[in-house]
């Protein structure tokens, strides 16, 4: 067709794309005609996900088009270079496509060559569709030739090999073969002669997901719809299209086993519990009196300041990331307690000192006082025992320090792995504007902005979360406690008072009751730990 240039508008000042369209082409009066027409509906589609065309014309009989200039890579490299799309990552991108064609559809536009290498992805997948119908005119030139014909001929409806009209149903047809394609990692017809590609899709049936990868199961029904033979047997819009694999994207992570992984907390903080603690039982006091008996509440009532990063669990101890089989060995305790056994053996000598000490003390008395017997026992209603030597003061004020000494260990104090990304407007406890926004000390697990909400899972130090969203529009807020982990950054969240699920994805938010789809809105910003 021709080549792309990055380029300098010296008259707007800024860097643009410019497309110059090959010679022969523009030679072609139909051609022209057309070119200039769809090159003008092109740029009346206000949708975010059309790549905004600034400017066309001719210059020295050659055409062009002034485009944005997107940095990235188109989603066929992607595919090429780094294989399949998580599920997520698939539906995502097929969802901004079909906002796209939507969006062009109203105004009697068809794009006609939906393909991988017509979509451009930003670094944060940020979908763009590009090249509206520009080369297919009604001679198809692709069409004479086998070898530029197949990469497109990929994602062709079978009414496209016929003397049928175009509709947007073609559109449909080739999404849903590149949503096939970022699933398993392949085009569905994997031919490589003209004759092949053409008897494949239309007679071939559809390929299912689920044949290379058991996982895509729930895939299956959605392109074996979006890829029917008939036009009127797809799905009406692309956006069906994209909320039927929104659907089944929800339906394969609610059957995800529960072990699903989640966001990982550093296992370097742990601090080991003794194993009686391990049972919930309180450890015996090692010292008698009331003053050095420790238990499990009273543990979790010492002031501990806790070094950067660090953030209390509870008054139980919790080991994060370690082993808890109760025969497992437990590892050995943290360096910071070392001081542990010089502590609990001095308090042992100054309490033998002072035994001793209150010994001589009384057998001096009994000699000096000839009054009494050995008989005669001390007098102890009237204080003649009396007051404890300096020694046993020395005792009661290093009780504090025993207490510190002697306690099981602290709760579980764990940090939180940075955030992979990042979100405008937000840092690690949510969005800076307060709306919403984790509690203080809680760190913000997952952050996303959608097209409609702003959404963050807080993780309250230990091991549970808690759900907080706000609506764009009004502000409206919503809170949850206890969302469930699904992998990848995402949770889904139960409102126990009427069964409704919002379900947070790196592709989307997905709000469901009763099995029903309520709401689906895409995700633009995303971050997780």
């Amino acid at each position: 067709m021709g080549e792309v240039y990055e380029a300098y508008d010296t008259s707007k000042n800024r860097t643009v794309a410019v497309k110059v369209l090959n010679r022969e082409l523009a030679r072609d009066p139909v051609y022209v005609q057309r070119f200039r027409r769809e090159s003008h509906a092109m740029a009346s589609v206000q949708e975010p996900h059309v790549i905004p065309v600034h400017d066309w014309g001719e210059v020295d009989g050659v055409l062009y088009i002034d485009m944005r200039l997107v940095k990235g890579s188109d989603l066929k490299d992607r595919l090429q270079q780094h294989g399949r799309l998580t599920p997520g990552e698939a539906v995502q991108v097929v969802e901004q496509i079909a906002a796209a064609l939507d969006a062009a559809h109203e105004i009697g536009l068809v794009h006609r060559d939906v393909k991988p290498a017509n979509i451009l992805l930003t670094s944060n997948m940020f979908a763009y569709l590009v090249d509206f119908g520009i080369a297919h005119a009604d001679s198809d030139p692709q069409l004479t030739s086998t070898g530029s014909a197949v990469g497109s001929m990929a994602y062709m409806a079978p009414e496209r090999f016929e003397d049928q009209p175009m509709t947007a149903a073609v559109d449909t047809y080739a999404l849903t073969c590149v949503l096939y394609e970022s699933l398993v990692g392949r085009v569905p017809y994997p031919v490589n002669s003209l004759a092949g590609a053409i008897g494949s899709h239309q007679m071939a049936p559809p390929p299912r997901p689920s044949a290379v990868d058991p996982g895509l199961a729930f895939f299956d029904a959605v392109i074996d719809r979006g890829m029917a033979k008939r036009p009127q047997q797809r799905y009406a819009t692309p956006g069906d299209l994209a909320r039927a694999a929104r659907a089944a994207l929800v339906q394969a992570e609610r059957s995800a086993p529960s072990t699903a992984p989640g966001p990982q907390v550093a296992a370097a903080t742990v601090v080991p519990a003794p194993r009686s603690w391990d049972t919930g039982e309180p450890p015996p006091p090692t010292v008698s009196g009331p003053q050095v008996v420790v238990t499990p509440a009273a543990a979790g009532q010492q002031q501990w300041t806790p070094p950067p990063g660090y953030r209390t669990a509870g008054p139980q101890p919790t080991r994060v990331g370690g082993n808890t089989h109760p025969s497992a060995p437990l590892p050995l305790p943290p360096q910071r307690n070392s001081s542990t056994p010089i502590l609990a053996g001095a308090l042992g000598a100054l309490i033998v000192v002072a035994a001793v000490g209150v010994a001589v003390w009384v057998m001096l008395s009994v000699g000096d006082d000839k009054k009494k017997t050995v008989a005669d026992p001390p007098n102890t209603t009237t204080g003649a025992v009396v007051p404890p030597p300096p020694q046993i003061e020395t005792v009661s004020q290093t009780v504090p320090t025993t207490r510190v000494a002697t306690s099981p260990p602290s709760p579980t104090r764990t940090t939180v792995p940075p955030l992979q990304s990042s979100v405008s407007g937000a840092d690690g406890q949510g969005f800076l504007d307060g709306n919403p926004r984790c509690n203080d000390n809680d760190a913000a697990m997952t952050i996303a902005r959608t097209t409609g909400s702003r959404v963050i899972i807080c993780h309250t130090g230990d091991n549970r979360y808690y759900y907080k969203g706000a609506r764009a529009s009004d502000g409206l807020g919503l809170e949850l406690d206890d969302p469930v982990p699904t992998g990848g950054g995402g949770f889904t969240a139960t409102n126990p008072t009427d069964g409704t699920q919002y379900q947070l994805s790196p592709a989307g938010l997905t709000i469901t009751k009763g099995g029903s789809v309520l709401a689906s809105e895409q995700v633009t910003e995303f971050a997780h730990r």
